[in-house]
């Protein structure tokens, strides 16, 4: 685990990512977790590679390298189900099926049969779709 810059994390990711040319440099995986900000998650053969390759690096806070079990990464990796991540009023485009291309606005979340209502924001007069939840994908939440 790096300590980086709040907000730096995918800079610094593409800035590492860059620095490695061959799999010889001894990193293996860069990691940006949305829901934790200020630090990147790198596997790698050892802490020295680690730091060698974060070295001078603008937004690499922390010099001291923490290391992280796998299995207290495994807790964010997990995937939550598409109907979950989605609310009344986020405006989502379809990517699959018949209706594809289609963007518009939920109007309600159906989370037993996984399916959105959705409202087409180029529609003349208002027609509710209901399409699975993961035939969607979210262009802008309703908060955002």
């Amino acid at each position: 685990m790096v300590k980086v810059t709040a907000g730096q994390e995918r800079n610094v990711a593409r800035i590492i990512e860059a620095r490695i040319a061959s799999p010889e440099d001894g990193i293996y995986a860069i990691i940006v977790l949305p829901g934790i900000k200020g630090y990147i998650f790198l596997e790698a053969e050892s802490k020295e590679k680690v730091s060698l390759i974060t070295q001078g690096i603008k937004h690499v806070k922390a010099r001291a390298i923490m290391p992280v079990k796998k299995e207290e990464l495994m807790v964010h990796l997990t995937e939550k189900p598409a109907v979950e991540m989605l609310s009344a009023g986020d405006v989502v485009e379809i990517i699959s099926g018949p209706l594809q291309g289609i963007s518009g606005k939920v109007i309600r979340v159906d989370k037993p049969k996984n399916e959105v209502t959705i409202e087409p924001a180029d529609a003349a007069f208002p027609l509710p779709i209901s399409v699975p939840a993961d035939q969607v994908r979210v262009v802008k939440h309703k908060g955002a």
